[in-house]
C-alpha cells in the first residue's frame, strides 16, 4: 500500500488571500488549498450568533471555517452555510471546512459514527479536513489512550480513502504522539493544530512538523480574556500595533501569518470577524517578527497535552 505524504508551501492567490497548499500523494493525487486565516467557532453555541458571524465571514473573504463536535455548533454552521453561500455566489467547494473528533469518541467503536454524525450535522458529503482533537480520551491520562487514538486514526484513514475526508490530521499532538503515529500510519497527518502565540511558542515542534511535511496551524493566537496574562495588553505588542497602524488583535494574527502559520481567530462579534480578516494584508518587517519572538513572558492558556502518554 502506498503511503500518503503531505507537503506544504506558501502561495498567494490573485485576490491577495494567502493559502497553504497541501499535496497528497498516495492512493490518488489531491491538491487542496488551506487558507491561512479561518473563522474559529469555539463554544459559540447561539444559532443567531453563528448566522451573524458566518454571514460576516463569507462577506469579507473568509473561505475556511473551523468547528468541532465539542463546540456544539456543527448543525448551526451547516444551516448558516446553506443560507449564505448563495448570497455571495459561493458553492460548497469554495469553502474549506474543518471539524474534529471529540475526546470521548476515541476508538474504533465510537470514531466511525462520530465522523458520520459530523457530516450529517454539517449537511455535507465530505469534509476538507478532519482532526483527532486531542491525543487522549480526556484531560487526564489513561492506560488506553495510545490504543484508542491509534484505532481512531485507522477509522480516519478509512474515511480518507472513501473521499469523505479530503485530508486528515491531528490537534494538540506533541512530538511523542506524532512519532508514534508516523511509525504506523499508512496515510500521514496533513496538519497539527496547536496553541501558538508570543507567550507560547513551540519552535521545536514547529521544526519537527516542517521536517515531516506536516502543516502547523495555530489556535488561541490572541491569548485568553479569562487569564491574568493578558497577551493583547503586552507593551511590546501594543507598540507594534501602533507602528503598523492596526489593532493588537490584527498584529498578533499578522505576526503568525507572516511566519507562514495559519490562524483561526474566534469572535462572536461580526465586526471583530471582519477586523480580524484584515490581518491577512499586514506585512510585518522580519526584524519585528523576530523581536516579538524574543518576548520572555511565558504562559499557556489551553489544554496541556504533555501529560498524555
Amino acid at each position: 500500500m502506498k503511503v500518503a505524504v503531505f507537503h506544504c508551501c506558501l502561495v498567494l492567490d490573485p485576490c491577495s488571500a494567502a493559502y497553504l497548499t497541501m499535496d497528497t500523494k498516495g492512493r490518488d493525487y489531491v491538491k487542496q488549498q488551506l487558507p491561512l486565516i479561518g473563522l474559529g467557532t469555539w463554544e459559540i453555541r447561539d444559532r443567531n450568533v453563528i448566522f451573524d458571524i458566518v454571514d460576516a465571514a463569507l462577506g469579507c473573504g473568509y473561505r475556511m471555517i473551523d468547528t468541532a463536535e465539542l463546540y456544539g455548533n456543527e448543525a448551526f454552521i451547516g444551516e448558516a452555510l446553506k443560507q449564505y453561500l448563495p448570497k455571495y455566489g459561493l458553492k460548497r467547494e469554495d469553502i474549506f471546512i474543518t471539524s474534529k473528533l471529540q475526546t470521548s469518541n476515541q476508538g474504533a467503536d465510537k470514531a466511525r459514527p462520530a465522523v458520520e454524525g459530523t457530516l450529517k450535522a454539517l449537511g455535507v458529503d465530505y469534509l476538507d479536513l478532519f482532526l483527532i482533537h486531542w491525543p487522549g480520551t480526556g484531560f487526564d491520562p489513561t492506560p488506553f489512550d495510545a490504543k484508542l487514538r491509534a484505532e481512531s486514526w485507522d477509522v480516519l484513514e478509512d474515511f480518507y480513502k472513501t473521499g469523505k475526508l479530503k485530508a486528515i490530521g491531528v490537534s494538540n499532538y506533541e512530538k511523542k504522539h506524532l512519532d508514534e503515529l508516523l511509525a504506523k500510519a499508512t496515510v500521514l497527518p496533513a496538519l497539527n493544530q496547536c496553541e501558538y502565540h508570543p507567550y507560547f511558542m513551540q519552535p521545536d515542534l514547529i521544526e519537527y512538523c516542517k521536517e515531516k511535511g506536516i502543516i502547523f496551524q495555530a489556535y488561541s493566537s490572541l491569548g485568553s480574556p479569562y487569564s491574568n496574562a493578558k497577551l493583547m495588553e503586552d507593551n511590546l505588542i501594543k507598540q507594534m500595533a501602533e507602528k503598523y497602524k492596526c489593532s493588537t488583535a490584527q498584529f498578533l494574527l499578522a505576526w503568525a501569518i507572516n511566519q507562514g502559520i495559519g490562524v483561526l481567530p474566534r469572535s462572536s462579534k461580526a465586526n471583530h470577524v471582519r477586523d480580524n480578516f484584515k490581518a491577512i494584508n499586514i506585512h510585518i518587517d522580519p526584524k519585528d517578527v523576530q523581536l516579538v519572538c524574543q518576548i520572555k513572558e511565558s504562559h499557556k492558556y489551553c489544554w496541556d497535552p504533555t501529560k498524555i502518554a
